[in-house]
């Protein structure tokens, strides 16, 4: 049963990016983060405006859309189902529509990784991952939640580097006409989170 959700998820979200593949040539607000260990990374504030559109956020990391409001609230390395490493972002979900609704049909949460002297907009959309652990925080993004009600989930990302910055932009599913919330993550000194079945060094505990 959890393999086929999870092949159902990636199915989905598959859509999603086919539906919204390249991203606007922005500068977007970096996000800096204190690289001290392997626990999730949370945003810090920056000043500036946010590429995209969606109602204006006091928060930078934080955009309100039509049916819902979206803010990243972490992120980490971790291994994918293939042992490469994967970039984790943790989303908190608010949905402010007059139905239920899941992040993964309200949102499209699309990453970049463009290399060195490589402009956003010519930057591949990076797949999506797969956890090598069970996640309840991705299996999530599937949850559907009664107006009103907010739940974190998360996603996982391919990368193509370890060390270059990723850039996030998050759309709007229903509305293509409005901004997306756009954030750049700093992957430097980063390692990787260690799960319960991974040995200090990567590999899989016995």
């Amino acid at each position: 049963m959890k393999k086929l959700s999870a092949f159902f998820l990636l199915c989905l979200i598959t859509v999603a990016l086919t539906a919204c593949g390249k991203p606007a040539d922005a500068a977007p607000d970096s996000i800096s983060t204190d690289t001290t260990g392997s626990a999730a990374q949370t945003p810090t504030d920056t000043d500036g405006s946010t590429s995209g559109s969606g109602e204006e956020d006091a928060d930078p990391n934080t955009r309100s859309f039509r049916d819902c409001t979206v803010s990243v609230v972490g992120y980490s390395l971790r291994k994918d189902e293939n042992n490469d490493t994967a970039l984790c972002v943790e989303y908190e979900f608010e949905n402010n529509s007059k139905s239920s609704a899941s992040f993964s049909t309200t949102v499209i949460p699309n990453a970049y990784q463009p290399e060195e002297n490589e402009s956003l907009s010519d930057a591949a959309v990076l797949e999506y991952a797969t956890p090598k652990k069970a996640d309840d925080l991705y299996s999530a993004m599937l949850t559907r939640i009664e107006p009103g009600k907010s739940i974190t989930c998360a996603a996982y990302y391919k990368l193509n580097s370890e060390t270059l910055p990723v850039t996030l932009q998050i759309r709007d599913l229903r509305d293509s006409t409005a901004k997306a919330l756009t954030r750049t993550l700093d992957l430097t000194g980063l390692t990787i989170e260690l799960t319960a079945d991974t040995e200090p060094d990567g590999s899989a505990a016995s």
